[in-house]
């Protein structure tokens, strides 16, 4: 295998930055993006490990990070939704410009709810698999904010979240989405991974994520893990199930 930094840019002028795992073989079978959640970037354990094992699988893999963190230009407090919806566009197209195969997507957590709405706009993509990702984006303010804090971030234009300062166009953004509506027109097959003692994202979204799907799909609730599968039996289930998956539809 051999691992190529990559840097490209986004509809709005961001330089992302990216890593492409090549298979050792040279000829790719297919490609899959990785993208990460709101707290990670490209380079936490479990998205290095998928791109090395699925390399090792004749699979490209590209994991980059989104607008805002890591290599990438951007500041986290512009983060949105759909900001990060252009910057897997952008990825998108750089793997489409790299090979002719099929294309899949691994999304974690708010990357997966990114994943999601992305799938919704694109018919010729080859699968996807979400991990502990919301369908109700919108609902996180309520989650991690009082109401008095909620209503203080609209009034101020900004509030703090773990220490980070986010914008006023993230709620803005929230409630611009409508994720059920999206999910529906997902054409591809999907894997849905979940905790069952997820304390950000609750349970019952994942089996709304499948409630919503109308092609192919499977619901895999991983029990008595959180959000972060910090379980090492039930993270390596995981990713022995998502590998599964996106080899069986990108090859």
């Amino acid at each position: 295998m051999n691992e190529e930094r990559v840097s490209f840019t986004n509809a709005d002028g961001e330089t992302l930055s990216g890593v492409l795992h090549h298979p050792a073989q040279g000829n790719s079978r297919g490609a899959v993006i990785l993208c990460h959640g709101m707290e990670s970037n490209k380079d936490s354990d479990k998205l290095v490990y998928l791109g090395r094992a699925m390399a090792q699988r004749s699979i490209m893999v590209l994991r980059f990070d989104f607008r805002y963190v890591g290599e990438s230009s951007g500041r986290f407090e512009d983060i949105t939704y759909s900001g990060e919806v252009e910057d897997l566009k952008a990825a998108h197209a750089l793997v489409q410009s790299r090979i002719s195969g099929k294309i899949a997507i691994l999304g974690s957590s708010m990357g997966g709810t990114v994943a999601m709405l992305f799938a919704a706009q694109q018919p010729n993509l080859a699968a996807l698999v979400t991990v502990a990702a919301p369908i109700h984006p919108e609902r996180f303010p309520s989650r991690v904010l009082t109401p008095a804090q909620a209503e203080q971030w609209r009034a101020q234009g900004f509030t703090h979240y773990n220490g980070q300062r986010l914008n006023l166009s993230l709620l803005d953004d929230l409630e611009s989405l409508d994720v059920p509506q999206a999910v529906k027109k997902i054409t591809c097959p999907v894997l849905i991974l979940h905790g069952d003692a997820d304390e950000i994202v609750p349970v019952e979204e994942a089996y709304e994520i499948n409630a919503c799907l109308t092609n192919s799909k499977r619901l895999s609730i991983l029990p008595g893990t959180d959000h972060r599968l910090s379980d090492p039996a039930v993270m390596q289930r995981a990713i022995a199930e998502a590998l599964d998956w996106l080899t069986q539809h990108v090859s």
